[in-house]
């Protein structure tokens, strides 16, 4: 499923709003129509997305792509992670590394994965 499809799904099941609903703002007359750009039968105009994404208050940018806003607060763990990890592993890594590192722990997070001690002291021996 295309990754635009599933955010507008989700969006719509906060909202509570409907196929039917879809369909009047991009543009439809059915929701059958939004059903076929929903299932990849069919494919909507730029123009409707972007209709689609007004309707459902956000950016087309950010339907399209997802949305761009970084988790601070996970980003933060997964730094404190690596430093800790790096402390009781008793290497010395450079910058980038641990840059590296971290962006690897915010991406298994960002993806449902679980991030612990565990997979930052494994991947920190990964690199020494």
């Amino acid at each position: 499923m295309q990754d635009w499809i599933k955010r507008a799904k989700d969006l719509m099941k906060q909202q509570k709003k409907t196929q039917e609903d879809v369909a009047k703002a991009m543009g439809k007359t059915t929701r059958g129509a939004v059903g076929h750009y929903f299932t990849g039968r069919s494919k909507p105009t730029m123009e409707q997305v972007q209709e689609l994404a007004k309707f459902l208050k956000v950016s087309f940018t950010e339907l399209v792509d997802g949305p761009s806003k970084i988790d601070e607060d996970t980003l933060e763990i997964c730094l404190q992670l690596i430093e800790e990890a790096v402390i009781e592993a008793g290497v010395t890594l450079s910058d980038k590394q641990k840059a590296k590192m971290v962006t690897y722990l915010y991406k298994l997070d960002k993806d449902g994965k679980k991030v612990n001690n565990l997979n930052a002291i494994e991947l920190v021996k990964l690199y020494s």
